[in-house]
């Protein structure tokens, strides 16, 4: 039996459950049954939600940012500024296609990785694995330095 089958096998069993409950409740004119009625339902429609892969797609839709808390209440986007943020914010920023006057221009980005300006592919490539050994923070190497070895190749490889 599938997930899928399985979860809304429960939810139907869940709300028969629930009528029988709420019918009794009426029948014997007491407020008992009812009450065991109400969250034997709500169980049943979120075994239904989950089933029907409703809540699957509700939640991969919006994720939820717990440093944010709960959005809009209380004046959230005044608390941050007006800025976004969180995982929408950081996808966004990622998506953006680079701006070709960032970064260094091709014939700096050259010298940087001890190229001709019209140097092929694994040429650039070479040299760059060559210039990183060097330079690489976890060899020894400075930071600032490796991150403009690594502008430069992205300059040379766009």
């Amino acid at each position: 039996m599938s997930r899928q089958g399985l979860l809304l096998g429960l939810a139907a069993v869940f709300a028969g459950i629930a009528a029988v409950t709420a019918i009794s409740s009426l029948v014997f004119a007491t407020p008992v049954p009812l009450a065991v009625a109400a969250p034997t339902a709500g169980t049943a429609y979120v075994f239904w939600y989950q089933g029907t892969g409703r809540l699957q797609r509700r939640v991969r839709r919006r994720p939820f940012d717990a440093r944010a808390g709960p959005r809009g209440a209380f004046g959230a986007a005044a608390a941050f500024g007006g800025r976004r943020t969180g995982p929408d914010a950081q996808r966004e920023r990622y998506r953006r296609p680079p701006s070709s006057k960032r970064g260094p221009t091709p014939s700096e980005a050259a010298s940087v990785l001890g190229v001709e300006v019209g140097a092929g592919e694994r040429e650039v490539k070479r040299a760059y694995r060559r210039r990183v050994k060097e330079v690489h923070p976890d060899r020894g190497g400075d930071e600032r330095q490796f991150k403009r070895v690594a502008a430069a190749y992205e300059r040379l490889t766009e």
